[in-house]
C-alpha cells in the first residue's frame, strides 16, 4: 500500500485551490484603493465566482465518492489486515523470533473440563494454521500454557498464518493483550473498539451513516470481521477472572469467532468463582502448550551460538550434559522465555565476540529453577545492554536499569489502569496544574512578545502611522490565549508574566499603578479566556446554578475588579471584572476538554450551524461589555476624559465593541472548529510516528488559525479605518490601511498555539518528559530510549502504538527489584 489516504488527496488539492483563491481576491482588494477606477478590480473578480463554485462542487464531489470507497466494510478490513501483518512481520524480527529459526513448539490436547473439543488437536511449530482452519470447528480456541511456555510466539504465528490465508472480506484476526483491559470498568466490545483505534488511528474515523453512529472499528465489530485473538488472560488481577470471563462471553457469544490464551490455573480458577455463577465460553477447542524437549533446546542454542563445532557452542557442553536431567536449569529451559534470555545473555550477538561474555556453566550452580529464573531475569538487561564494537548505546547499564525499573513499577502500580507505556499517557504522572501553569506562562511571554514586536515592525516599515510601541501595555491578547488554553490557572501565569515583563520594560521608575493595572487586566482577561471556553466548547452552552459554581472565578473578578478601582480610581474596568467573574462561573469553561486516550494525527475544519452561533453570541457578549462601558463612560468614570478602554463617543464605541467582539468571536469559532482526525491505517502504527504526526497537528493548528482569524479580524479593522473613521487597537486611520491585516494576525496567532497545545498530545508529552527526567531520572529523549529497548535490545515488545515488557514474568522481576 501506498501509505496514502485517497481523500487526503483531494482534500488537499481543495485546501490548495481554496487558499489560491482567497490569497488572490485578497490581493486584488488591497490593490483597488490604489489604481484609479477600483470598480473595475471588483467587477473582474465578479466572474470568477462560477469558477470557484464548478471547482468547488467538482472537489466535494470527488471528496465524497473518495470517502465512500475508504469506509466500505470489506475495504476497511482489507486495509486492517495489510496494517497487522506489517506491524507483526516488524514485531517478528524485532524480537528474533525466526532467528536463526522458531523454536520448536509443540501442543497437545486441553483437558476435558476446561474446553469442550480437545481431540485431535496435537500439533508442532507452523501446524497451528492448520489446526485452527480445520480442526475447530467453531473457530474458537483456547490455548493453554505455563508462564514463558511460548504462547505469545505461537500467537503471533497464527496471526501471520490466518492473514497469509485470508482472501478479501474475511475477518482480520487482531491480537489484543488483555494486560491492559479493566473489566470493571470497560466491556470488551468497547476496549476492543479503543484499541482498534489507538492502534490503527484511520480506524477512529465516522462509518458510514447506514451503520449507526460509531467508528470504523465498531463497524468492523459490529459485521465481526475482527477475528479477536486475546492474548494474555492470565496477566488480568486474579479477583477479575470470573468477571473478564463473563464480559468476554457476553461479548463474543458462540458463533462469534475467538482465540483465548492463558495459564491454566488461572483459567480454571476463573471457570469456579468462589461467588456468583460461573461463566463459560461455549464451543471453544483447547489446546495445551508442551515443555521443550532437550534435543529441541540444545540443537537450538548450539546453532545460534554458530553451530555445534564453533567455539562459542563448546561453553554449552557443561549444560548440554545437564537436559534431560533432575537439575533446576533442565527445567528451566524447558520454557521458550529462558531459552530465549540464555541466548541472549550467554551467546554472541551479530560482529561481537565471545571473549568478555558470562560462561553458562554458571546456571548449574544454582540451586533450584527459581533461583535459575531470577538469574537469567536479572542478567538479561545486563546483557541487552552491554557494549557493542558496531552499535553504541547512548546509556549505562545503570542508566537503563533505573528507567527500566521506574517503568515496571509504573505498569505495577496500575497508574493509568494499563500494562504498558504510550507516550500519550505520560502525561498522569505529572500533577494536572503544571502543564497549566507551563502553557500560560509560554502564551503570555510570547503573546507580550508578539505584540509589542507587531507593533515595532509597524513603526518601521510604516512610520506614518501614529501607533506608538508601549511595551508595559502589550500582552493582554497571550493572557486570553493562556485563559483559553489551560483555564483561570494558565491565565493566572500568563498575567503573572507578562506584570513582570511590563515592570522589567520601565525598570527602575516602576509606579504601582501600572502593576495593579496588569495585574487587573490579568485577572479579568483570564476570565475572558474562560468564557470564551464555554462558549466554544460541548454540545451546547449551559447555564450552571450558584451552588455549582467555581468560586475562583467570581474571587478572580473580585480581586481584579479591587485592583481596578485602586489603580484607575473609576467604575469602569470594576465593573467588567465582576461582570467577566460572574459569567465565567455559570457559563465558562476551564479549559478545553480533551481526550486524553490517544495521540492526533491531523486536523481538519468542523462546520457547525450550531458552533457558529455560539461563537457569535460569546463575541457579541463579550463586545457589548466593551460598548456598555463606552456609552456609560461618563457616568462610571467620572468624566469623558478618563478612559480606560472603550471611548466615550458612541460611534467610536460601537467600533472598539465590534473590534473586540470580532477577535473574540473568531477565537470561539476557531476553538470549536478545529477538530482532529485520525492518520492513515495503512501506515505505520509506530509510537514515534504518530508523535512525529501529532507534533505537526501544532503547525497545523497555527497555520489554519492564523489564515483564517488574519482574514476575518484584519478586514473587520480594514472596514473600520475606511467606513467608520476610527482607529484599530487604538491606532488612528491612516493611508496605510493594510498594517490592520497584521494587527489581525497576533490574536489568531496565539488562539491557534492554544488550541494546538490543548489537543496536541505531544505538547503533554514534553513536560512530562521532562517532569520525568528531573524527578525520576529517566532519559530525557524517552521515545528513543523506548524505541532503542524494543528493536536492538529486546527488552520490550510493541503492540500497535504501545511497549509492553517482552514478559510479564520480566515486568514482575525489575517491579520486585530493589534499585
Amino acid at each position: 500500500m501506498s501509505g496514502v489516504d485517497p481523500p487526503s488527496c483531494v482534500r488537499r488539492v481543495g485546501i490548495v485551490y481554496l487558499t489560491l483563491l482567497g490569497v488572490g481576491t485578497l490581493g486584488a482588494l488591497l490593490v483597488a484603493p490604489r489604481v484609479e477606477d477600483p470598480a473595475t478590480v471588483v467587477a473582474a473578480l465578479l466572474p470568477t465566482l462560477a469558477g470557484a463554485y464548478l471547482a468547488w462542487s467538482a472537489y466535494r464531489a470527488d471528496r465524497v465518492e473518495a470517502a465512500s470507497a475508504a469506509t466500505d466494510p470489506a475495504v476497511t478490513a482489507d486495509r486492517l489486515a495489510v496494517a497487522v501483518r506489517r506491524q507483526w512481520e516488524a514485531e517478528a524480527q524485532a524480537r528474533r523470533l525466526a532467528d536463526p529459526y522458531p523454536l520448536p513448539v509443540s501442543w497437545r490436547g486441553a483437558d476435558a473440563d476446561l474446553a469442550e473439543v480437545t481431540e485431535g488437536l496435537a500439533g508442532r511449530d507452523g501446524e497451528i494454521g492448520t489446526v485452527f482452519a480445520e480442526r475447530v470447528p467453531d473457530r474458537r480456541l483456547l490455548l493453554l500454557g505455563e508462564p514463558g511456555s511460548g504462547k505469545t510466539l505461537l500467537l503471533v504465528r497464527l496471526v501471520l498464518t490466518l492473514i497469509e490465508g485470508r482472501t478479501a472480506g474475511d475477518p482480520v484476526p487482531v491480537l489484543f493483550p488483555l494486560a491492559s483491559w479493566d473489566p470493571t470498568a470497560m466491556d470488551l466490545r468497547g476496549w476492543m473498539e479503543r484499541k482498534l483505534v489507538q492502534d490503527y488511528a484511520e480506524l477512529g474515523a465516522a462509518a458510514p451513516g447506514e451503520y449507526g453512529e460509531t467508528t470504523l472499528a465498531g463497524m468492523l465489530l459490529d459485521r465481526r470481521m475482527v477475528l479477536p485473538v486475546l492474548d494474555g488472560f492470565d496477566e488480568l488481577p486474579p479477583a477479575m477472572g470470573g468477571l473478564a470471563l463473563h464480559r468476554i462471553a457476553e461479548a463474543l457469544p458462540y458463533g462469534c469467532g475467538l482465540v483465548l490464551s492463558s495459564r491454566p490455573a488461572e483459567y480454571r480458577a476463573a471457570l469456579r468463582p468462589r461467588t456468583g455463577v460461573p461463566a463459560r465460553l461455549t464451543g471453544m477447542a483447547g489446546i495445551r502448550l508442551e515443555p521443550l524437549g532437550a534435543d529441541d533446546v540444545a540443537g537450538y542454542l548450539l546453532r545460534d551460538a554458530g553451530g555445534s563445532d564453533s567455539p562459542s557452542a563448546a561453553r554449552w557442553d557443561s549444560v548440554v550434559a545437564a537436559l534431560g536431567t533432575d537439575a533446576p536449569v533442565a527445567g528451566t529451559l524447558s520454557s521458550p522465555l529462558m531459552v530465549s534470555l540464555a541466548r541472549s545473555v550467554y551467546n554472541p550477538r551479530p560482529g561481537e565476540g565471545e571473549e568478555e561474555l558470562p560462561d553458562p556453566a554458571e546456571l548449574l550452580g544454582r540451586p533450584a529453577r527459581t533461583a535459575v529464573e531470577r538469574h537469567l531475569l536479572d542478567a538479561f538487561v545486563t546483557a541487552a545492554y552491554r557494549p557493542h564494537p558496531q552499535r553504541s548505546c547512548p546509556w549505562t547499564v545503570g542508566e537503563a536499569l533505573h528507567a527500566l525499573r521506574f517503568l515496571a513499577r509504573r505498569m505495577e502500580r496500575g497508574v493509568d489502569g494499563t500494562a504498558e507505556v504510550a507516550w500519550w499517557k505520560l502525561g498522569h504522572v505529572v500533577p494536572a496544574v503544571l502543564p497549566q501553569v507551563l502553557a500560560g506562562v509560554l502564551l503570555g511571554v510570547l503573546g507580550w512578545l508578539a505584540e509589542g514586536g507587531t507593533m515595532e515592525a509597524i513603526q518601521y516599515f510604516a512610520p506614518e502611522v501614529p501607533a506608538p510601541t508601549e511595551w508595559e501595555e502589550t500582552g493582554g491578547l497571550g493572557v486570553v490565549a493562556a485563559g483559553i488554553c489551560g483555564g483561570l490557572a494558565g491565565g493566572l501565569a500568563a498575567a503573572l508574566a507578562i506584570t513582570v515583563l511590563c515592570v522589567a520594560a520601565v525598570a527602575p521608575d516602576v509606579p504601582a499603578d501600572l502593576v495593579l493595572h496588569r495585574l487587573a487586566d490579568g485577572g479579568s482577561l483570564a476570565l475572558v479566556g474562560v468564557i470564551i471556553s464555554g462558549f466554544a466548547c460541548g454540545a451546547r452552552t449551559g447555564v450552571r446554578r450558584p451552588t455549582d459554581w467555581d468560586w475562583r472565578l467570581p474571587a478572580t473578578g473580585v480581586a481584579a475588579a479591587i485592583c481596578y478601582g485602586l489603580c484607575f480610581d473609576n467604575a469602569c474596568g470594576t465593573v467588567s471584572a465582576l461582570l467577566y467573574g460572574v459569567t465565567a462561573a455559570a457559563v465558562g469553561r476551564d479549559g478545553i476538554g480533551t481526550d486524553l486516550a490517544g495521540p492526533v494525527a491531523r486536523v481538519r475544519w468542523h462546520w457547525s450551524l450550531r458552533g457558529v452561533c455560539r461563537g457569535l453570541l460569546g463575541g457579541l457578549l463579550l463586545g457589548g461589555s466593551i460598548l456598555l462601558e463606552g456609552l456609560l463612560a461618563d457616568v462610571l468614570s467620572g468624566g469623558s476624559t478618563r478612559q480606560y478602554i472603550a471611548p466615550a463617543d458612541p460611534v467610536a464605541a460601537g467600533w472598539a465593541a465590534l473590534q473586540v467582539g470580532t477577535v473574540f468571536a473568531v477565537s470561539c469559532l476557531l476553538l470549536n472548529g478545529l477538530r482532529t482526525v485520525p492518520v492513515d491505517l495503512g501506515g505505520c502504527v509506530d509510537g514515534r510516528a504518530l508523535l512525529a504526526n501529532d507534533r505537526r497537528t501544532l503547525g497545523t493548528c497555527v497555520l489554519m488559525a492564523a489564515v483564517l482569524g488574519t482574514l476575518v479580524i484584519g478586514t473587520q479593522g480594514w472596514c473600520a479605518t475606511v467606513w467608520g473613521s476610527t482607529g484599530v487597537w487604538g491606532t488612528a486611520p491612516a493611508e496605510n490601511q493594510q498594517w490592520v491585516y497584521a494587527v489581525g494576525l497576533v490574536p489568531s496567532l496565539l488562539t491557534g498555539l492554544a488550541i494546538g497545545i490543548r489537543q496536541s498530545a505531544w505538547t503533554r508529552y514534553a513536560v512530562a518528559r521532562c517532569y520525568l527526567a528531573v524527578r525520576a531520572k529517566v532519559p530525557f529523549d524517552l521515545m528513543a530510549f523506548l524505541g532503542d529497548a524494543h528493536e536492538h535490545r529486546g527488552v520490550l515488545r510493541r503492540v500497535g502504538a504501545v511497549y509492553q515488557f517482552r514478559h510479564i514474568e520480566l515486568q514482575h522481576r525489575l517491579a520486585d527489584t530493589e534499585p
